[in-house]
């Protein structure tokens, strides 16, 4: 009992101090207490729920400060121990970026980035929603706190984020258009950062220019014109799909039918060399509908013709590759 006394008034502490240095330094006797005591000694002084109290308090700084700067100390001191209950609180921590206070608004975002630099990779699929709730926001710091921290994430956790760039292309594509100079400067660099996760040697020399379609449509025939020239030759995987992919959707939608012509002369280069139909399969619905239209609808015959091999091709890949089509593309 004492202990646990202990703990809450260290606690009290550190979000009430007057001054950022003194919040600190309780902030880390907590941690090495808690340290001391065992790491089920957090949900003993049930201090998820009071870290979520305190960053709630609209008039209290210190309080918003202490709580942040106790995430950070535990999370310095416990390392991985920590990440559940980090998980817990994360919410409330990122809303904070748009903290009016700076010197709360910096805390935060030294506390989650040093937390996304060293979190467990296999944690990335998990962390992922509260990032992207964070992109859908209307606050543009949170928004570009949020993208920053995926950003971050894609060095510390490659593989992962490698397999969900599916997910996470649109999500941030979507930030690219917003209005606010700042979110879309950070939604660039953000997707840049995630693209170092595609390896495909083909299609590396021309990632920069299929981010900037993904952020300007008008450059989306530039980006075709690149995949036309490009020989593919080595296997494309899913990360090398997540960025290709929007740019042929868009261009399978164009009303030109040579840029019709064009993504379906790409998709059959391109989708010889899928060899797993779980690659493939996040993109079903987004390149299928789009190219049986081209060889049903295009008044072209030439063109309807490249509708239907590209058609083909993808589809052979994904029954090869062990996947199911729907019946209505066979």
């Amino acid at each position: 009992m004492a202990a646990f006394e202990a703990l809450t008034a260290l606690y009290a502490k550190a979000t009430s101090e007057e001054t950022s240095e003194a919040r600190g330094t309780a902030a880390a006797e907590l941690a090495a207490g808690i340290e001391a005591g065992g790491v089920a000694s957090i949900m003993s002084m049930a201090l998820p729920a009071k870290v979520m109290a305190s960053l709630g308090e609209p008039k209290n700084v210190a309080a918003r400060e202490g709580a942040v700067l106790v995430c950070h100390a535990l999370h310095t001191k416990l390392g991985l121990h920590f990440e559940p209950y980090m998980l817990l609180v994360l919410p409330a921590l990122i809303e904070r970026f748009e903290d009016k206070v700076k010197t709360v608004a910096v805390a935060v975002d030294a506390c989650l980035t040093d937390f996304v630099t060293k979190v467990n990779p296999y944690a990335a699929a998990t962390l992922l929603p509260f990032l992207f709730a964070g992109m859908a926001t209307i606050s543009w710091k949170t928004k570009v706190g949020c993208l920053k921290l995926l950003g971050i994430l894609a060095h510390t956790a490659p593989t992962q984020i490698g397999q969900l760039l599916p997910e996470v292309v649109p999500k941030v594509t979507e930030n690219m258009w917003d209005t606010k100079p700042e979110v879309k400067k950070a939604a660039k660099a953000c997707l840049g950062e995630c693209c170092t996760v595609i390896h495909n040697p083909d299609v590396q020399p021309i990632v920069p220019v299929l981010i900037s379609a993904n952020a300007n449509p008008k450059e989306n025939v530039t980006a075709l014109d690149r995949l036309m020239g490009t020989t593919f030759v080595s296997q494309v995987d899913r990360p090398t799909l997540a960025i290709i992919v929007p740019v042929l959707g868009r261009g399978l939608r164009d009303r030109d039918v040579q840029t019709k012509r064009k993504c379906c002369v790409v998709v059959d280069n391109m989708c010889k060399l899928v060899c797993d139909a779980k690659d493939v399969e996040p993109f079903v619905d987004k390149l299928l509908p789009e190219l049986k239209k081209v060889e049903e609808d295009v008044p072209i015959p030439e063109i309807r013709a490249y509708g239907a091999k590209a058609k083909a091709t993808l589809v052979k890949a994904i029954l090869d590759g062990g996947g199911k089509v729907p019946p209505e593309y066979m």
